[in-house]
């Protein structure tokens, strides 16, 4: 089956929307330390994190319809 990608660009907004959150809340807080955080919240690998947040590969293509 496969993937809707109006849910992974509502996913890859959610999750730059929380890693702000979580960088403004807590700015001491390594890059490494944001992305396991949400590895554990999203259920997604950090290096998937990591390529969401810098728009590489399939995930600069996502966009909402």
């Amino acid at each position: 089956m496969a993937r809707n990608n109006n849910l992974i660009a509502l996913r890859n907004q959610k999750v730059k929307q929380r890693f702000s959150q979580i960088s403004t809340k807590y700015p001491k807080w390594k890059y490494d330390a944001v992305l396991e955080t949400l590895s554990l919240e999203f259920f997604i690998s950090k290096r998937t994190i990591s390529a969401i947040l810098n728009n590489e590969g399939a995930y600069k293509s996502a966009f909402l319809n």
